[in-house]
């Protein structure tokens, strides 16, 4: 048995001579183009930024709405920026979205680095030859570099709460006001952060929108989608000692890792409150350009790690500026597979020996759940999986324990019992329609897993065609829960390569599902009220509700041959009932979240479609 041969389950082609033709066809600048939508999971039209910012525009109604609001708490809110040659078409631009502001109480600090006078001259010209008193400016006797210049800017702030932006980008003119009003609802918040976009060297068109997740420190160790805008408490920037030059380029990066690990309440804005001007020559657009900013960013994310005390060393992943984490723990506890099972020989044979013949993680059990069959075959298999001397192996019926449930199936009851039969510290709960991928799938899950703070891991999942069948589910997304990304190409990264990076989420699916035996037994197993439907995601919802992160890595990779173990649920009148009587239990217990919106999916995104599509008007 140990030699069966796995079926490949990728489809021939000749992507190779299709893209020479292409490229033939239509040109360098076309093909590159195809393959960046492509690549980001966009290859067919869809609703336009433009069109976006069409429907949902900001009025001068509403402009004139907030600059009539009074606050019961009025913080100062310092904005801190480093000079330097700044161009006076960007400076006076920049100048300009302070002065526009609808809330007044902000301070715009601003260390001048440059080697010659005259910016305080542009200032000037700015605020039309009147000096606004919230403009701090000094002129520095050295160009201290970005971060000596900004840690300059630091010291003149008095502010409440500091914030960071560059020298020649823009504010929306409603940005010091929302973050007020945040810091009004909720006085604990001590850092936040709003979405963003680029706007181009004419200040004339707005693209690229950064629609982001609410705080997702597995994200942010993944690659800096904070960004901007960012603002903190004062006392916290200036307890930790600011930007450190050593790592220049990613300054921000290691930046932002050293405070928010001070923070408890981490508040994300929803709406785009910066435009990024759009440089050619910057990295964003030419990543390759500063490979030194790439090193330092995987060493500000080490030492991330360091400063928790986790032990873990940090790649450079092969999409410049994105970071793998490979966690070193010592010892690999017993880790038990439960594979529940009902005939499908050959699934579960297949599945087996892709385990076996692939994983480099040494210490495991096969937990098989018998459920129902009736295939003679499948109980000789049965009984050879338990004489091998090469692996840990055991069948259990669950039948024979609980002979009131023949003919049924409950997928909740079968993993508790699973489960409660098995020895290993960490639990691994696998469809038998799976097959492992890359042979460190599972060392790479239980390399999260063993985090203090992590409850469950989940897998990228691919169809038998190589579209992907799970990347992490998303609430309300297409129904109750979806798989962000799905049936995109394996190839594609998704949006801002969400499709690709190591980040949390409210849940991963339990066709592949890792997790610790103190955790499952702390949630009282999976529910099995829900006997097919969402009982997964209800697991992982109950570890949100207890504070512990669901982290979906994309570096462990599965192929699952979906519905070939039980079949569709809209193919009878009774698995129809059985599903809308599943969905309205769970509802029953989570409509309060679901009420909020999934903290890891932006609002302004579609619910409709998987790729990140921006809403559209209704």
């Amino acid at each position: 048995m140990g030699n069966t041969k796995i079926k490949d389950y990728s489809e021939p082609n000749n992507k190779i001579e299709k893209g020479l033709l292409y490229l033939q066809h239509y040109g360098f600048r076309k093909t590159l183009a195809k393959t960046v939508r492509k690549l980001m999971g966009h290859d067919q039209e869809h609703y336009s930024y433009k069109q976006f910012l069409k429907d949902f525009p900001l009025t001068e109604a509403e402009l004139e709405e907030q600059r009539n609001t009074h606050f019961d708490y009025n913080p100062v809110i310092s904005i801190v920026i480093p000079l330097y040659n700044t161009k006076e078409q960007f400076l006076i631009e920049l100048i300009r979205s302070f002065t526009a502001q609808t809330y007044p109480n902000w301070q715009l600090c601003l260390a001048d680095g440059s080697p010659k006078e005259g910016l305080r001259d542009i200032i000037l010209k700015a605020t039309y030859s009147k000096w606004d008193d919230r403009i701090i400016y000094k002129k520095l006797e050295d160009n201290l570099g970005i971060a000596g210049n900004t840690n300059a800017a630091i010291d003149l702030a008095t502010g409440d709460f500091i914030g960071f932006t560059d020298h020649d980008d823009l504010i929306t003119a409603d940005a010091m006001f929302y973050i007020a009003k945040a810091l009004n609802e909720d006085p604990t918040i001590q850092a936040l952060y709003s979405d963003e976009d680029k706007i181009d060297m004419e200040s004339k068109e707005y693209f690229l929108p950064h629609f982001k997740s609410d705080y997702n420190i597995d994200l942010l160790c993944s690659h800096n989608y904070i960004t901007h805008l960012f603002v903190v408490k004062a006392d916290i920037v200036k307890e930790s000692g600011g930007i450190l030059p050593e790592f220049d380029g990613a300054q921000d990066h290691d930046f932002d890792l050293r405070v928010l690990e001070k923070c408890d309440n981490i508040y994300h804005i929803p709406r785009v409150l910066y435009h990024w001007r759009c440089h050619p020559d910057s990295t964003a657009d030419h990543p390759e350009a500063k490979m030194y900013a790439y090193e330092n960013g995987r060493r500000a994310v080490e030492n991330h790690y360091k400063r928790l005390g986790i032990p873990a060393k940090v790649e450079l992943d092969t999409h410049l500026g994105y970071y793998r984490t490979i966690y070193q723990w010592e010892g690999t506890p017993l880790l038990s597979i439960i594979i529940p099972n009902m005939n499908h020989l050959e699934d579960l044979r297949e599945c087996i020996d892709s385990i076996i013949s692939k994983t480099t993680y040494p210490n495991y059990e096969l937990v098989v759940v018998e459920n129902n069959s009736t295939d003679q075959l499948l109980f000789e298999y049965y009984k050879e999986l338990e004489r091998r001397n090469d692996i840990n192996a055991k069948v259990v019926d669950y039948t024979q324990k609980h002979p009131e449930t023949k003919g049924t199936f409950n997928f909740s009851a079968l993993v508790n019992y699973g489960v409660h039969k098995s020895d290993g510290e960490y639990i691994l709960l696998l469809n038998n329609d799976t097959r492992m991928i890359n042979p460190d799938a599972i060392q790479e899950m239980m390399g999260f897993a063993r985090r203090k703070d992590v409850g469950a891991v989940g897998a990228r999942l691919y169809y038998g065609n190589n579209t992907v069948q799970h990347a992490g589910l998303i609430l309300g997304l297409g129904g109750v829960a979806n798989s962000q990304f799905l049936g995109s190409g394996r190839e594609q990264v998704g949006y801002f390569y969400r499709s690709t990076c190591v980040q949390d989420l409210s849940a991963v699916t339990g066709a592949c599902l890792l997790t610790s035996r103190q955790n499952f037994d702390s949630a009282h197993g999976f529910d099995e009220g829900l006997a097919v439907a969402f009982n997964d995601v209800d697991y992982c919802l109950k570890l949100r509700a207890k504070g512990l992160l669901c982290v979906y890595t994309p570096f462990a990779e599965w192929y699952h041959l979906e519905s070939v173990s039980r079949g569709l649920d809209n193919d009878d009148q009774d698995k129809k009932m059985r599903m809308n009587a599943e969905t309205k239990y769970f509802m029953s217990k989570w409509q309060d979240l679901y009420d909020k919106g999934d903290m890891y999916y932006n609002p302004n995104l579609s619910l409709k479609q998987f790729d990140y599509s921006f809403k559209s008007k209704e």
